[in-house]
């Protein structure tokens, strides 16, 4: 389904959902700010009775203080009571409704994004490979909680807009009903408001791709990641022709739908001043000088009464379109916040333990794929085995790895631990028997102590740490960071953070499966970045620490799979081979021609520096 379909659907949100919608916003924002929402009720109330005392009696008594003479002392003393009074008063509580509505901003985001989050971390992987889905996430957790408030806030706008009409509709009621009528006739604006609205969506629906690619190519030219790539390389001259090519997009369809989106913004939003404020003072004024029914001061009275009720009418008939648009975002939230996980605990889940797992027959394809990424895998890893797996990039080393960890669920066959299925185990309690190293590993800006942690520090951790960072070879240059361990890394949030090449980075990274008690330690390519002594270095303090663990690694450098207890060779997402280093190389296949090969190419290197 494309983004404009998509769109079109959305527009089509009922009246009854909107509502529904709505009343979700607004009690989830009085949950978590009812002072904020109650002192704003009131502060609006106040403000329309003040607003409606300055713009009728205190207007009156002005004009007819004039006519009669009074003296300016008098009127200042009125006016003072009738206007100034209630300006002062409503500044200050309005300047407080600001501040208390930027501390609900705050709290009111906090819930929602962290709600969001929760959701987060038990959604699959698989999620994040459909951009339907995770343009729900990333609009959910970016736009929500501020439309939540805003919702909130129009609500009790509303309050202010009903008591205006209330008050001012009463007036010109008792005065000459016919002026309501003067005041009703902006609403016929709303009917262009609405078709302006929906070219709106249509409009910016179309715009969107086009968008993302110049925000794309801002996101390349202002990164740090491409800064290098596009000093040294003629990169720059394509993405700026392809951002020329998308601004030029984004202006065919700001032409194609601009000249009528204006005249539409025209009929719905300048129809009070060319026509229903004309006649009202029309109307008003001869009432006053050709009928002389009507006094000076009663005719400027009417005709603000006249505008103001207009407005509030206006404002009123708006609310809807507005909070229909704001019903798009909580509806992104409320699929996102109810979507259930394919993979998540039941109700008869246990605790996982520690055992011999086991791939049986397991065969696994992405959602939506045809091509299976392994096939008919079996492997066992005995809770104390060092198991290598090893291949060329794209046989299906790191999806095994996935499968294991229960990123993914098996499309075929199954995974046991000591016979249990591995979804019969709550997935916390499983996952945590893992220590893992990914290959793309990340660093969080956050000091190096709590990188290795990755959890709260607890007593004793400060030691653990230290002696992690020893056996992953990269302590001697923390000690010379300002702050030690104590150092946060990238300077994102921090002047004084310190960056790290990515062989240092990914020592660190090394340095979290040393300090984890987990029972299992996967290696995803952990040491792509490091030499090949600092990578036999790493292996080797790995297979001490690892004592009496399982452990599974995978390593381009068959060097590292020499001490592994078996090896398993894989080729277009099958194992062709496995055995012992010893086993594998008698057998004379592919395993010990790739090994013959890589060990020559360290010989020839090896040569060539002596010569030099």
């Amino acid at each position: 389904m494309t983004s404009t379909k998509i769109e079109q659907k959305k527009r089509k949100i009922p009246f009854r959902k909107v509502i529904k919608d709505t009343v979700f916003a607004f009690k989830i924002t009085f949950k978590i700010a009812p002072f904020t929402c109650i002192f704003s009720f009131f502060v609006w109330i106040f403000d329309s009775f003040a607003n409606f005392i300055t713009n009728t009696y205190a207007l009156r008594y002005i004009v007819d203080s004039y006519e009669n003479g009074v003296s300016f002392e008098a009127v200042a003393k009125t006016v003072i009571f009738m206007i100034v009074i209630p300006a002062a008063i409503g500044l200050v509580t309005n300047v407080l409704t600001d501040y208390l509505w930027g501390i609900a901003n705050v709290k009111v985001d906090r819930k929602v994004c962290t709600d969001m989050f929760k959701k987060n971390m038990g959604v699959e992987l698989a999620c994040y490979e459909t951009p339907e889905f995770y343009d729900k996430f990333v609009k959910g957790s970016t736009d929500t909680a501020s439309n939540m408030l805003n919702v909130t806030y129009q609500i009790l706008y509303m309050i202010y807009l009903i008591s205006n009409s209330v008050l001012f509709g009463g007036l010109l009621f008792t005065m000459d009903p016919v002026f309501i009528i003067f005041a009703i006739i902006p609403l016929f604006g709303a009917l262009f408001k609405r078709k302006s609205n929906e070219l709106w969506h249509k409009h910016t629906s179309e715009d969107r791709i086009a968008h993302r690619r110049c925000e794309y190519v801002q996101r390349v030219f202002y990164s740090n990641d491409y800064a290098k790539e596009m000093r040294l390389t003629n990169s720059k001259n394509f993405m700026l022709k392809r951002y020329d090519m998308a601004s030029d997009e984004r202006m065919d369809i700001v032409k194609r739908y601009g000249k009528m989106e204006m005249l539409l913004n025209i009929l719905g939003n300048k129809i009070s001043s060319i026509l229903a404020n004309p006649l009202a003072i029309a109307y008003a004024v001869f009432r006053t000088l050709i009928s002389h029914t009507l006094g000076m001061s009663d005719c400027v009275v009417v005709i603000n009464s006249v505008s103001e009720l207009s407005n509030s009418f206006v404002q009123i008939s708006s609310q809807y379109y507005f909070l229909h648009e704001k019903a798009l975002f909580t509806e992104d939230y409320l699929e996102f916040m109810e979507y259930e996980p394919k993979i998540r605990d039941n109700e008869s889940s246990i605790e996982a333990k520690k055992g011999t797992v086991r791939f049986e027959n397991v065969s696994f394809k992405y959602e939506g794929s045809d091509k299976y990424v392994l096939k008919n895998i079996n492997l066992e890893i005995k809770d104390n085995e060092k198991i290598a797996l090893v291949g060329h990039n794209g046989a299906g080393k790191s999806t095994l790895i996935k499968l294991l960890l229960r990123l993914y669920d098996t499309s075929e066959g199954k995974i046991t631990v000591d016979g249990v299925d591995i979804k019969d185990f709550k997935i916390k309690s499983y996952r945590d028997m893992f220590s893992v190293v990914f290959q793309d590993f990340k660093m969080v800006a956050i000091p190096v102590l709590e990188n290795v942690l990755m959890r709260t520090q607890q007593e004793g951790d400060r030691e653990k740490v230290i002696e992690a960072l020893k056996k992953s070879g990269v302590y001697d240059k923390i000690c010379t960071l300002p702050k030690g361990i104590d150092t946060v890394l990238t300077k994102e949030f921090d002047e004084n953070g310190a960056v790290l090449s990515v062989g240092e980075s990914q020592k660190i990274a090394i340095a979290r499966a040393f300090v984890q008690p987990s029972p299992y330690i996967v290696l995803d390519e952990p040491s792509s970045a490091l030499d090949p002594i600092a990578e036999a270095k790493m292996y080797s303090n790995m297979m001490e620490i690892g004592e009496g663990k399982g452990m599974v690694f995978i390593s381009h450098r068959l060097s590292s799979a020499v001490s592994a207890d078996k090896i398993y060779l894989f080729e277009n997402g099958e194992i062709i081979e496995s055995g012992t280093h010893t086993e594998l190389m008698k057998q004379n296949g592919k395993y010990a021609d790739m090994f013959r090969k890589q060990a020559q190419n360290y010989v020839d290197l090896a040569e060539s520096e002596v010569s030099i």
